[in-house]
């Protein structure tokens, strides 16, 4: 990421805005400055930034990410899961920066993969960047559910839901409808309705079980949905690597077994060609 741009776009963009700026929800939320904003944003190694408390969170300071996974063993799911409690703001202000770069990825799926009445389920959603762009983007009158899966009170998932609030009222969408179904330990989400489309976004490495995620999922599905997914896949040596899972790692090639066999490839390349590459599946009748 090139600073010096993005400080441009923040100084001279926002006199021809013509929709919100990226950094306006971020920074009324948390009250930071844009320039602010991005700086806490942007990933370094061995950074320790001072992170601001919000109305759903304390403040975070003098801590790396690793530093963080180390305040307490994390060797059970509720552990796990706490790492992303203790991070406070930390996933707020990266995932809004980096999706900066996907925007446009975002905007062209969105168009392509999600339908006026359809149900979308975001998974690990974060501050839910993919139902962002679409909340921004659909005509006003579509039909729409969106249901929204992270870890339950974590600081990112709160912050995620505020900002498609906002948008639901500033665009007036009446009809669509969020669910909030957080992931609790041992358990799995149900849904209300069959999902058309589901999105896992860098989220499949962080899970304890990749595969008994698909399985229910898949049992939860529409004909013909569609599943956007990549799966991050570090060649790494490292004994802890963090909340990159050992457990999830180990599920991969069973994950893509469930994956080939239920679902069809119709964007991306194959796993074994590209590990890390994002891919649009679509489920066989």
């Amino acid at each position: 990421m090139n600073y010096s741009d993005y400080y441009y776009q923040l100084s001279e963009g926002a006199k021809q805005k013509t929709e919100p700026e990226w950094y306006e929800n971020i920074c009324e939320y948390y009250n930071v400055s844009a320039e602010e904003a991005l700086k806490l944003g942007t990933r370094s190694d061995g950074r320790k930034p001072s992170l601001p408390g919000s109305k759903t969170c304390k403040p975070v300071k003098d801590m790396t990410m690793e530093d963080i996974w180390a305040l307490k063993p994390r060797d059970a799911i509720g552990s796990i899961y706490d790492f992303y409690r203790d991070q406070g703001a930390w996933s707020a202000f990266r995932q809004t920066v980096r999706h900066l770069e996907l925007k446009n990825m975002r905007k062209n799926l969105m168009s392509q993969i999600v339908n006026d009445g359809d149900h979308l389920c975001e998974y690990g959603c974060g501050i839910a960047p993919f139902s962002t762009t679409l909340l921004e983007e659909i005509n006003p009158s579509w039909n729409l559910d969106i249901s929204l899966t992270d870890i339950e009170n974590c600081e990112h998932y709160l912050y995620g839901q505020w900002v498609l609030d906002k948008i639901i009222n500033r665009r007036n969408l009446k009809n669509a409808r969020l669910h909030i179904h957080p992931a609790i330990p041992e358990s799995l989400p149900q849904y209300k309705k069959n999902i058309d489309t589901f999105i896992i976004f860098e989220v499949l490495e962080h899970l304890p079980s990749p595969v008994a995620v698909i399985n229910n999922i898949m049992q939860q599905m529409s004909p013909n949905a569609k599943i956007l997914e990549n799966f991050v896949k570090h060649e790494q040596d490292d004994d802890d690597p963090g909340c990159d899972l050992a457990s999830a790692a180990s599920e991969r090639e069973e994950y893509y077994k469930i994956v080939n066999q239920n679902f069809r490839l119709i964007a991306g390349p194959p796993e074994y060609s590209a590990p890390n590459a994002t891919r649009l599946w679509v489920k066989r009748s």
